[in-house]
């Protein structure tokens, strides 16, 4: 049985897995919605929410620096400060773009500065076609972006899209069922040609 281990390995590698979890946490937080399978969606989020955490005692301890140099309190503005940039440091070690750690800090943390937890939720959007995978939206909770529905417009270009990728499959299914009938006719081809060789007699053995 399974027990004792953690986190879906996902058929990948542990650096191909990082790499494309950090990738997947950072659009997460760029377009604050995003679509995907159930398990890659389920990881995701486990490393989105200990982000947004981590983000939110970043801009606590930086408003309090600012409070503190106001007050006048310099040394301990400046441990404040160090917190603040330890914080922003280690998120930075995941989202690599500036920009996306920028309103990670500045405009999702402040959102859910009072919230306690369960800053992401996911919505069950049906199965791929192609290879039958269970899709879903991984979103943030509460944003402008997430809070308006999707609109038609969208839909329909996600089920173009399916529909490519189905006939991208099919097209290559024919291709590799075409390619085994001609292989299957060449050896038989062969066979036969090797059969009529071995049946014929020389004429030399005939006249003797």
């Amino acid at each position: 049985m399974r027990h004792r281990f953690d986190h879906r390995k996902l058929g990948r590698k542990k650096p191909h897995r990082k790499a494309m979890l950090n990738n997947m946490v950072t659009s997460l937080f760029d377009k604050e919605r995003i679509q995907t399978t159930d398990p890659k969606a389920k990881e995701a989020r486990r490393e989105a929410e200990q982000l947004i955490t981590r983000a939110k005692k970043g801009y606590a301890a930086h408003k309090e620096h600012l409070a503190l140099k106001d007050a006048g309190k310099e040394a301990e503005s400046k441990a404040m400060q160090a917190v603040a940039l330890a914080h922003w440091r280690e998120a930075g070690r995941v989202v690599r773009n500036k920009l996306v750690l920028k309103k990670l800090f500045e405009e999702i943390a402040p959102q859910y500065i009072e919230r306690p937890g369960g800053y992401t939720r996911i919505v069950k959007v049906g199965t791929r076609l192609g290879d039958n995978a269970r899709t879903v939206l991984l979103e943030l909770v509460g944003t402008k972006v997430t809070s308006t529905p999707l609109t038609k417009k969208a839909r329909k270009k996600g089920e173009k899209e399916d529909a490519k990728a189905e006939e991208k499959t099919v097209g290559k299914r024919k291709k590799t069922a075409k390619a085994k009938e001609k292989k299957k006719e060449k050896t038989h081809v062969k066979g036969e040609t090797k059969g009529k060789a071995k049946m014929a007699k020389p004429k030399s053995q005939e006249k003797g």
